[in-house]
């Protein structure tokens, strides 16, 4: 089952991630991603731009001791892909960010929340989309058509 869909960050990407956090917490987030949908439909998957790179900016820093994350700025081309709805107001995006670690406790998907403050100047990041897939019991990263591989 495609679990969610969006720009994932590896390597290079990640260490710059991790050095612009100004306060690390106890878990760090072992999958670096910003989620432009969690569970999507079979009309909201986007085959057509999955291993595509792209360049996205962060432009925010926040961190209330539960969640530490980072406000990012999409450019223009992926607006359209980027269906990430607030499940109270499903009328309202959620900021575009990624979770960078997180309290004993916490939960990721609440660095919604944070009160991101902007960055001195943005930070270029180079990420690709993918699909976070889970499969009995199994999880892993998918940079191909997920339409494709349920055919399979």
């Amino acid at each position: 089952m495609l679990s969610y869909e969006g720009i994932f960050f590896e390597a290079d990407m990640v260490e710059l991630i991790r050095s612009l956090e100004t306060e690390k917490l106890a878990i760090v987030n072992d999958e670096i991603h910003c989620t432009f949908k969690y569970h999507p439909t079979d009309e909201e998957i986007f085959d057509e731009i999955v291993g595509k790179v792209f360049e996205v900016y962060l432009i925010g820093y926040g961190n209330d001791g539960q969640n530490s994350g980072f406000e990012i700025l999409l450019p223009d081309e992926l607006k359209d892909y980027y269906i990430n709805y607030d499940e109270e107001n499903p009328n309202i995006l959620k900021v575009p960010h990624i979770t960078a670690s997180l309290a004993e406790d916490a939960k990721s998907s609440n660095t919604k929340n944070l009160s991101f403050k902007p960055l001195e100047k943005p930070v270029k990041l180079i990420g690709r989309f993918g699909y976070w897939i889970k499969d009995n019991e199994k999880e892993y990263l998918s940079y191909e058509s997920y339409s494709r591989s349920k055919k399979i």
